[in-house]
């Protein structure tokens, strides 16, 4: 699994966590100047898992996420030699219906198309607790994520959203849900918005979701990100999902390293 992360000490630990949980065996991640604690997560993990971890930094603040991901690829190639590859957000959860990733993986296709179910945000809960999954502006379950062999795999796209393969013959998944918590709490979402606007412009980054970036940064400066985010948490539920919350209230927060969650010493399952 592949990353690049910035400032996302809210669910960075849970991320890798779940994910371990459900076999990925090996991680790079890219922390592009987190300065919130982020790092100090991402170190801990790699002392736990050691060679199974590789942390890139890079602080650039422009969003050069493809640049990013190709170079992650490389280096999953040279120091895993992985079957496949996943490149995934901080805030997306790859849950395999089945129990596990490559059920799918039939000898023919070589590129899954895995599909967002984007949760809305619910003020009274935290983001664990999410259970409506809807649309937004930027984010609606249209979208896919790619889950690629990686012999052949030639680099990602803008968003990861689509893939350069040689041979590249795709097929939909009915077995990997990406579930995302793009916007969690409030000040989440306004570090979000801000620093995402301010790096797409030192990149001259466009895209449907940089546009709409621009339009909440607006009304950050206007003071009316608040009712924004309001808005967000009320409009187009499509479906009600206890997936996660049950597998929150699991235990899954077991993996997570002591050192966020300050509950002593325990170790990864």
């Amino acid at each position: 699994m592949l990353m690049v992360v910035r400032d996302e000490v809210d669910i960075i630990a849970q991320n890798i966590s779940f994910h371990l949980h459900f076999g990925i065996e090996n991680f790079v991640i890219t922390d592009n100047g987190s300065k919130d604690g982020t790092r100090e997560i991402l170190a801990d993990f790699e002392r736990r898992l050691g060679r199974s971890m590789m942390i890139v930094d890079d602080a650039e603040p422009a969003h050069h996420q493809s640049a990013r991901v190709n170079r992650m690829i490389q280096i999953a190639k040279r120091k895993f030699q992985p079957r496949w590859i996943i490149s995934s957000d901080a805030d997306e959860f790859w849950y395999p219906a089945s129990g596990r990733y490559d059920s799918e993986i039939d000898g023919r296709k070589n590129i899954l198309n895995c599909y967002w179910h984007n949760f809305l945000p619910q003020p009274s809960r935290t983001w664990q607790g999410f259970t409506e999954i809807g649309e937004m502006p930027g984010y609606h379950g249209r979208m896919r994520k790619v889950f690629c062999l990686a012999r052949g795999l030639l680099g990602l796209y803008q968003g990861n959203h689509d893939a350069r393969a040689i041979p590249n013959i795709p097929a939909d998944s009915d077995n990997i849900r990406v579930y995302h918590y793009p916007v969690r709490s409030y000040q989440q979402f306004e570090r979000k918005v801000v620093q995402g606007h301010r790096a797409t412009l030192k990149a001259s980054y466009e895209s449907s979701a940089a546009w709409h970036w621009a339009e909440y940064y607006k009304a950050w400066e206007n003071g009316q990100l608040p009712q924004v985010y309001e808005e967000l948490a009320s409009r187009n539920r499509i479906a009600h999902d206890e997936t996660m919350a049950d597998l929150f209230r699991s235990g899954l927060r077991q993996v997570i390293p002591p050192s966020a969650t300050g509950l002593g010493s325990q170790a990864l399952q």
